[in-house]
């Protein structure tokens, strides 16, 4: 269910389709444009952060994504707060300002100035990553525990471990790396897994081959490496395309500055 209030109000993405990925609100900020900057469209996530420690004492055992009781512990003074503060700052720092999106030739709501225009503006993405103010301010609840050292733990989308802002070695013969929080966040955003030819953005599907195939498949974020790509970017075409009434392919995506467009009479 998507709600807008134009010009250009803020877009709630909410509903049960998108318990796993997808909730987010989003604004677009057309009075900062000008002959040299874009107007900026934000997708905003609220996470609710669970600390989980075991039951009795100081250790115990949690399952994971697997289902396998794995060896926990309790969070340190401090250590919880410390640890999700990181998570959402990196995490935005990786998906905030990769992306541009080039206008519709047909679009010009957001040509500048409103009267005479004389520059076709785009749309510079970002992401706006913190932590809710309680459960019902937040997007998602996620729990997160403290695996004990040299334990295995396979998290998830509603699952975390402290390791999850480290990074791994998943592809054989790769210095790729993977950061689970990077895919985890993807997937906050609405991303599904990279998959293989013609089946990519999967969604509900971890069978090995939906991290990829190919080592080009491999190595992206969405599958068991760190490398952005364009199709990252439709979470944020979605959004432009509903506050603008046209379609999410209509706006082109880059990966580089994109300054506004004389346009010519």
């Amino acid at each position: 269910m998507a709600e807008v209030n134009f010009k250009f109000g803020t877009l709630i993405r909410t509903g049960p389709k998108l318990k796993s990925g997808g909730k987010w609100d989003a604004t677009l900020e057309d009075e900062v444009r000008n002959a040299t900057t874009n107007a900026a469209l934000t997708i905003s996530i609220r996470v609710n952060f669970v600390k989980i420690d075991p039951a009795a004492g100081r250790s115990g055992t949690y399952n994971d994504t697997d289902s396998r009781a794995r060896k926990i512990q309790r969070w340190a003074p401090g250590e919880f707060e410390d640890y999700t503060g990181k998570l959402l700052r990196s995490a935005q720092k990786y998906w905030s300002g990769i992306f541009w999106l080039r206008a519709p030739h047909a679009y010009a709501g957001l040509d500048w100035p409103d009267a005479r225009p004389n520059h076709r503006c785009n749309v510079y993405c970002r992401l706006d990553l913190a932590a809710a103010r309680s459960a019902t301010d937040a997007h998602y609840t996620i729990a997160a525990v403290r695996v004990q050292d040299g334990e295995v733990f396979r998290s998830n989308s509603v699952l975390y471990s402290q390791k999850d802002i480290q990074s791994e070695n998943m592809i054989p013969q790769s210095t790729v790396k993977f950061w689970t929080h990077y895919h985890e966040v993807g997937h906050l955003l609405g991303l599904g897994h990279i998959g293989w030819a013609g089946n990519h953005n999967l969604h509900s599907n971890n069978s090995p081959r939906a991290y990829g195939v190919t080592r080009k498949d491999k190595i992206d974020v969405m599958g068991m490496g760190s490398v952005r790509r364009h199709w990252h970017a439709l979470p944020w075409q979605q959004a432009a395309a509903v506050f603008t009434d046209t379609k999410p392919k209509d706006w082109t995506v880059h990966m580089h500055y994109l300054a506004p467009t004389l346009i010519r009479s």
